[in-house]
């Protein structure tokens, strides 16, 4: 009599394949942090969550740029400093440089991280929300923009001045 076998993340019985990570797989999933806090070493998942969670976001990190240790280490920052940091630099970059606003993303996190390092955290953080690497291209594009509107958003909140 064979073993009823159920999907630890999804608790599905009905699969055609069930996976057992373990061993290399276990670590390399470890260590690109996709391994979840209720997963042990030997967690049996479906072959869906197999390839959703495990297989094809450990393919699309291989084709990432890969950063270095120093790069790797990030500073927690608080929400609020980080907000009032970023409103401060807008701040003076619109009214005392005269520069127009950023409306990207990616353009806005390099310029803002460039002009204060400790901002690193804050934005490997609020991009690590969006979770990259479980989306494809085009909803991470989609993200990075709603990630724009809520930053602007926060430093409306701050009351710094009108972005709008």
């Amino acid at each position: 009599m064979s073993e009823i076998k159920h999907c630890t993340e999804c608790k599905t019985i009905k699969s055609a394949k069930f996976r057992q990570l373990k061993g290399n797989k276990w670590k390399e999933a470890e260590n690109n942090n996709l391994a979840k806090v209720t997963w042990t070493e030997g967690v049996v998942l479906c072959n869906i969550c197999y390839m959703n969670f495990v297989e094809n976001p450990l393919k699309r990190g291989s084709r990432q740029v890969k950063t270095t240790d120093e790069e790797e280490v990030s500073e927690k920052i608080d929400f609020t400093r980080a907000i009032k940091m970023i409103a401060k630099i807008f701040y003076e970059r619109e009214y005392n440089n005269k520069e127009g606003p950023i409306y990207e993303f990616d353009e806005m996190r390099r310029l803002l991280q460039e002009i204060e390092p400790s901002l690193r955290g804050f934005f490997d953080q609020l991009y690590l929300a969006a979770r990259p690497f479980e989306r494809n291209e085009q909803t991470m594009d989609r993200m990075k923009r709603l990630m724009e509107v809520f930053l602007h958003t926060l430093i409306l909140m701050e009351g710094c001045h009108s972005w709008f």
